[in-house]
């Protein structure tokens, strides 16, 4: 009896596990999958500021083109699992982030220095201080 107890609760503890509520950093399926909006990054930013449950049932997990005037342009982020990013700021510390995919990240940075407005379609994962876009590519 207690053997069947035990194997129920790990069985359910797999089940669980597999309901994680992350996005690979690198995923390469942007390229081909669809954007649900288009969307100016103030607006997003905005969005999840006003109510982030809401934009993360709206956005979460999906792609989406963002446009905005890029304020930094990072090759190398030492801190965090992409190597490259654009950032669009919204206040003195915080904005949207979009981690760039690693196959399109140098081109990606030749033309987009701060001050430039970009596009980009990326999938969105949400709000953690910043609005994080991961696997962007040029939109």
């Amino acid at each position: 009896m207690k053997v069947m107890t035990g194997v129920k609760v790990m069985i359910f503890s797999l089940l669980l596990s597999g309901c994680v509520n992350t996005l690979p950093d690198q995923d390469r399926r942007i390229r081909v999958t669809p954007a649900i909006a288009k969307i100016p990054a103030d607006f997003l930013w905005k969005e999840y500021q006003a109510d982030a449950r809401a934009a993360d049932r709206k956005y979460w997990g999906k792609a989406i083109e963002v446009s905005g005037t890029v304020t930094r342009a990072e090759a190398n982020d030492s801190g965090g699992p992409s190597r490259s990013y654009l950032f669009f700021g919204q206040t003195d510390a915080f904005g949207v982030r979009a981690n760039l995919l690693d196959d399109d990240a140098d081109e990606i940075l030749k033309t987009a220095q701060p001050g430039q407005r970009v596009r980009l379609k990326c999938f969105c994962a949400g709000l953690n201080g910043h609005v994080v876009l991961k696997s962007c590519v040029k939109g």
